[in-house]
């Protein structure tokens, strides 16, 4: 469920940062948190919904959390679903917490209420939950990690999830620190059968590209497997896919690495034809249209392949960060 809001909240004082603070601050302020990365959450209809980077105005909404974007992102403000519980702060205002989670992939969004009420929205980073519930955080807890998390500010980029809401296994197909996408492995009949990733190392000093090493696959075992990576020196720095209930085809766009810059040369090119030099050529078998592109911010460079699979790739999530992330 959407609130289309057609005025934003004026505040008092500027939005501070993962707002932790020490003292109670005054009004209005303590409601606003920022978000450093791209946060699903569930709404209101127990559909998904992603919060991109930014900041936001948070308030209840009977036993929802009604989070409203700042300045001039052009998102709609949102219902979130929110477990209900109490805390024991003394507060003459609400004050809301926004804090990495203690569980991989966590993100935790919370709003005290000067009666004494919490609403807390808890998300993920990949969009992939727990089927069980997830448990509160401590008051001290939340303060504590919301205070981490200013120093420990997450630096990924991701797309949104493609794919269907099947799969009975998670995966997570990471190049790791000090290393690179530059490729693909996979099998692919109908539709992709498994997935995947082939890195390159970065040599810290010289910023060169060094030795190749593979992640997975993941998947089912039909299918013919076929590897496809970027041609030699370049790296990947983009992604396309066509999905449905599951992955179908997609093609990654490369980049030349900089060694001397330890950074891929950004592009936004929508060229990208096989045998172009700046192409992985296509992966999987329907190749007829994909989804928008998407590109990695400058800086960055393809790092992780993240969704759920089963005999099929039921979903995908395409990971951008820094190379020695």
């Amino acid at each position: 469920m959407r609130n289309h809001i057609g005025s934003i909240f004026s505040f008092m004082t500027g939005a501070v940062l993962y707002l932790v603070a020490l003292a109670v601050p005054s009004a209005f302020a303590d409601t606003t948190v920022t978000l450093e990365q791209p946060v699903h959450f569930t709404n209101a209809e127990g559909s998904d919904v992603v919060l991109p980077a930014g900041d936001y105005a948070v308030e209840p909404a009977e036993a929802w959390l009604r989070v409203t974007p700042s300045g001039r992102q052009t998102v709609d403000a949102a219902l979130l679903e929110a477990q209900s519980a109490t805390h024991e702060e003394s507060l003459t205002t609400p004050m809301a917490l926004s804090a990495e989670g203690e569980q991989p992939n966590t993100h935790h969004l919370a709003l005290l209420l000067p009666d004494g009420k919490r609403l807390e929205a808890i998300g993920s980073y990949s969009g992939i939950r727990s089927r069980g519930t997830l448990s509160l955080l401590t008051i001290q807890r939340l303060r504590t990690l919301s205070s981490t998390s200013q120093s420990t500010t997450p630096t990924e980029f991701s797309t949104p999830l493609f794919g269907g809401s099947g799969g009975n296994r998670s995966y997570n197909l990471d190049c790791g620190n000090q290393s690179v996408l530059v490729g693909v492995t996979y099998k692919s009949g109908m539709w992709l059968d498994a997935i995947g990733i082939i890195c390159q190392q970065v040599n810290p000093q010289t910023g060169a590209l060094g030795n190749e090493f593979t992640r997975g696959p993941v998947g089912g075992s039909g299918g013919l497997a076929r590897p496809t990576r970027c041609n030699q020196g370049d790296v990947v720095q983009g992604i396309s896919v066509l999905s449905g209930q599951f992955i179908e085809s997609g093609f990654l766009p490369c980049s030349p690495w900089l060694p001397a810059q330890k950074m891929p040369e950004f592009s936004t090119s929508t060229e990208c034809r096989t045998g172009s030099g700046r192409c992985v050529a296509q992966f999987g078998t329907n190749y007829s249209s994909n989804s928008g592109r998407f590109h990695c911010p400058s800086g960055k460079v393809g790092k992780a392949i993240r969704g759920r699979h089963g005999i099929y790739i039921d979903s995908l999530r395409f990971v951008c960060d820094f190379w020695d992330k």
